[in-house]
C-alpha cells in the first residue's frame, strides 16, 4: 500500500478509485477522526492493552507523564539482594491481621 492513489474531490465527495478500496479491504483499515480530519488508516493489531489505552487517551481520560524516571532501573544484582533483606521476619497479611485484631 506505498503506492499512492489518485483521489478526487468532487462537490459529492471523494472519489476513490475502486482499486484501492478493494485493496483497503483486504488488509483492513480503520477511520479515526482527528480534530476536524478522518484519517484512513491500516488496521493496526493492537494487544487489549494497548487498544485501552489508546481509548482512554482520546476520550481524555488517560494523559502520559512528559517526564521521564530520574532513577536508573534496579540490577538483577539488587533485585535479588533487596528480595533477600525484605523475605526476613513476618510476612505483611500476618502484621495486617495482628494489628486489627489490636485495635478491636
Amino acid at each position: 500500500m506505498g503506492a499512492s492513489i489518485n483521489i478526487q474531490v468532487l462537490p459529492q465527495g471523494l472519489l476513490v478509485p475502486r482499486s484501492a478500496i478493494l485493496e483497503w479491504l483486504e488488509r483492513g483499515v480503520e477511520a479515526v477522526r482527528d480534530g476536524e480530519q478522518i484519517i484512513i488508516r491500516p488496521k493496526t493489531e493492537l494487544t487489549e492493552r494497548e487498544r485501552v489505552i489508546r481509548i482512554l487517551e482520546e476520550a481524555g481520560l488517560l494523559v502520559k507523564p512528559d517526564w521521564e524516571p530520574t532513577s536508573p532501573p534496579v540490577s538483577d544484582a539488587e533485585l535479588a539482594e533487596l528480595a533477600q533483606k525484605f523475605s526476613v521476619g513476618q510476612p505483611l497479611s500476618e502484621i495486617v491481621i495482628e494489628e486489627r485484631e489490636e485495635r478491636w
